[in-house]
């Protein structure tokens, strides 16, 4: 019986000793003592700080962060080093460098758990090594964004997430694997393990903390900071957003906030621009607008932020258009006096150098170009039904020299004086119809897309044209088997009605009546007037088709730009670009994701060109017009789309000069010369050239009487009665009844 005692405790001893403490990130962990190795390995730290290329944060102090993936073939046996700088003491802990980093590379991203005992443990961790953008991590099959490049978990489950691009590094455990945390004072010294977790972890100047992921958990030091090569991270390249193609997205409702794609010139797609190079800056919800001008992006969304978010975005967003650095977010545009909402976004239109227009789900309203603001709004362009979002929109608008042509989902299309931001009248649909959008060809000739005005998304099949000037209005009626231009009233999108820069052609999608017409492209030849079939995918064997609008024409090369989905529970997409012929040049796949593509932009890279202007003679007493049609030219927009304005006049006792349907109209005033500054405005880029004028036509007569007729009143130009003539221009009515004009000294 003694024996067996003696036995028993014998065996309890031995499990004890089976079993030690250890501790994982400054976190004890039981595990069996046969997996750790007798004596921690002595690795001297091969980095050399003046090598170092990208750093993070600001400050006197600086310290290394070098991490070790083991993840892929081609990581093994490397290291991944950045720099960080700081000051303050908050700032000197392993874990505020790791969230730098983390902040300021988008490249690099995290897994934890906070707020624990004993403080945080780092999870995972992760690198984006072919800077394509698409960063995300899974669990269980969901999809989670991350914040300034973490992700926040509540529980030791590190073991179940993956990243979404399995071409990254990756690497996640606590169980099955874990981050084993090194650290060393200076280059000198050779690295320990650490038994403290980077919450406790205090940074001192030139010290290097060390990340090497263990996959062996029965050898717990199975990999240490050894290693054959040392990668000095890179500057993060910037990317050249003068030459491709930007997407803008709906992206997933109800999970994320709107995003931003970039396909380059070589084919290669850069995912989630604003996310890239705004660490910790999100888009708001179901941005689908995006236009370039003046040189900066100005993407305007529904609202500020989607239901399944985590940051807050806003509905108008400013971006330079050349870096994506965000300039400016607004949350809201107009709200109620309680601070409410009553405006989601729907459009941009850039109206001149100082302003823009924003068209919302409740009336117009104006954008200081300048202070990047809204400053008012348009009168007369409102909801009667503010609170309905889809009852009384406005959508697409277009500016054609003097107006503003805005598309109002019941009024129809509203005239709006662009100076004075009024509207002067509406063009009204006939027998109960409305119109979806408003579209300039080529020509200078308005094309606007016939819709019913409940938001059905009904579409007539017959399109309207619009004299800019006269206002002069043309049904013309699609022949057999074209369908009319589809709209989206009901869940408004900026449509995929649009016209080529290149050519005098319209294009758009069209079905029965609905915006889900998502099979068929068709093309308006305005010159031949010939209607056509441009796309076709009614049969197609990989059964891809339109999704919304996202359809246009790139204004330099002609060529269409396509985004293409199979069925909304499938995350496949693919975009496409072909001629002006509809063949097939080129497809781009893109990972899977729930894009839902509303509108490719193209970057704005050609400045107006202005032809110079023979001097002007104005030889008679009468005002004279100088035709401007072909003083400018722009390599990537339309001619007839350049706005012209006058700028300044030398000499203003001489003539005066307004413009008048892009024309120039010059009324003399009294013999002499002046310099007419015209400003061109395309696009948002100026360029300014000065028309000489001479006026010898001024007759100097203080009043006029023959034997047939004398002077019966005597008038300004602009109506008003004169007791006594009037230096300038004097407007006179005769006994016989003629009018007269004469200059007066």
């Amino acid at each position: 019986m003694k024996k067996k005692i003696y036995l028993l405790l014998f065996a309890l001893v031995a499990c004890t000793l089976t079993f030690a403490q250890q501790s994982v990130q400054g976190v004890p962990r039981t595990a069996a003592k046969a997996s750790f190795r007798s004596d921690i390995p002595s690795v001297a730290p091969d980095i050399d700080f003046s090598k170092i290329n990208c750093w993070v944060g600001e400050g006197r102090n600086k310290a290394a962060l070098v991490i070790k993936w083991d993840s892929k073939e081609e990581a093994k046996s490397k290291k991944f080093v950045w720099g960080y700088y700081w000051n303050n003491k908050a700032d000197a802990t392993g874990e505020a460098m790791l969230r730098a980093v983390a902040k300021a590379d988008p490249r690099f991203y995290m897994l934890v758990y906070g707020g624990t005992q004993y403080g945080t443990a780092i999870g995972g961790m992760g690198y984006d090594q072919n800077g394509n953008g698409n960063i995300a991590l899974l669990k269980d099959g969901v999809s989670y964004d991350l914040t300034n490049g973490v992700y926040n978990t509540t529980t030791y489950d590190f073991d179940k997430w993956t990243s979404n691009d399995t071409q990254d590094y990756w690497r996640a455990g606590w169980y099955n694997g874990y981050w084993s945390y090194w650290v060393t004072p200076n280059t000198s010294t050779n690295y320990e393990y650490s038994g403290y977790g980077v919450s406790s972890r205090e940074l001192t100047n030139g010290c290097i903390d060390g990340w090497a992921y263990i996959s062996d958990m029965t050898n717990w030091y199975s990999n240490d900071m050894s290693s054959d090569t040392v990668i000095y991270v890179p500057y993060l390249a910037q990317t050249d957003y003068t030459k491709g193609l930007f997407i803008v997205n709906e992206d997933w409702y109800g999970h994320q906030n709107s995003t931003v794609n970039f396909l380059t010139e070589d084919g290669e797609w850069i995912y989630r621009v604003v996310q890239k190079e705004n660490p910790g800056i999100e888009l708001g919800c179901t941005n689908q607008y995006g236009a370039i001008y003046g040189g900066k992006f100005y993407l305007i969304a529904k609202q500020a932020k989607d239901p399944g978010a985590s940051i807050k975005g806003g509905r108008i967003t400013v971006c330079d258009a050349k870096t994506m650095k965000v300039l400016k977010q607004i949350e809201n545009i107009v709200v109620d006096k309680d601070g409410k909402s009553i405006a989601d976004g729907r459009g941009f239109l850039g109206v001149d150098e100082h302003k823009g227009y924003i068209s919302t789900s409740n009336g117009i309203y104006i954008f200081d170009l300048d202070t990047l603001g809204v400053k008012g709004e348009v009168k007369g362009t409102d909801s009667d039904d503010p609170t309905n979002l889809y009852k009384g929109q406005v959508g697409s608008m277009v500016r054609v020299n003097d107006r503003v042509f805005a598309v109002h989902q019941k009024k129809g299309i509203l005239v709006i004086d662009a100076k004075a931001d009024t509207v002067q009248t509406v063009i009204e649909g006939e027998g109960g119809w409305s119109f979806g959008s408003v579209v300039l060809s080529k020509d200078g000739t308005l094309w606007a897309s016939v819709a019913a005005p409940s938001g059905s998304g009904m579409a007539q099949d017959r399109i309207l044209k619009i004299n800019p000037a006269t206002l002069d209005t043309t049904y013309i009626n699609c022949p057999e088997g074209i369908y009319g231009p589809a709209n989206s009233w009901y869940a408004w999108t900026p449509d995929a009605f649009c016209a080529s820069t290149q050519n005098n052609v319209l294009y758009w999608n069209g079905g029965k009546g609905s915006w889900f017409a998502k099979k068929t492209i068709f093309k308006y030849d305005i010159d031949k007037g010939e209607f056509s079939t441009y796309l076709d995918y009614n049969n197609d064997p990989d059964q891809w088709q339109l999704y919304g609008c996202s359809f246009r024409v790139d204004p330099v090369t002609d060529d269409a730009y396509i985004s293409l989905f199979k069925e909304f529970g499938d995350p496949s997409y693919v975009t496409r670009k072909y001629d002006n012929q509809g063949n097939l040049l080129a497809e781009y796949s893109m990972i899977k994701n729930y894009w839902f593509p509303s509108l490719p932009v193209f970057p704005d890279n050609a400045a107006p060109v202005v032809n110079s202007i023979d001097p002007v003679t104005v030889e008679s007493t009468e005002a004279q017009t100088v035709v401007l049609k072909d003083i400018a030219s722009d390599d990537d927009n339309m001619t007839a789309a350049i706005v012209k304005s006058i700028k300044s006049i030398s000499d203003e006792t001489v003539l005066k000069a307004e413009m008048s349907n892009g024309d120039l109209i010059i009324t003399p005033l009294k013999n002499g010369k002046a310099d007419i500054t015209l400003q061109i405005n395309s696009n948002g880029k100026l360029a300014e050239t000065v028309i000489s004028v001479t006026v010898s036509g001024a007759t100097g007569i203080d009043g006029t009487t023959s034997d047939k007729a004398v002077e019966k009143a005597r008038y300004t130009v602009n109506g008003k009665l004169l007791t006594a003539p009037q230096r300038g221009i004097n407007i006179i009515r005769m006994s016989d009844g003629t009018i007269k004009k004469v200059i007066v000294k």
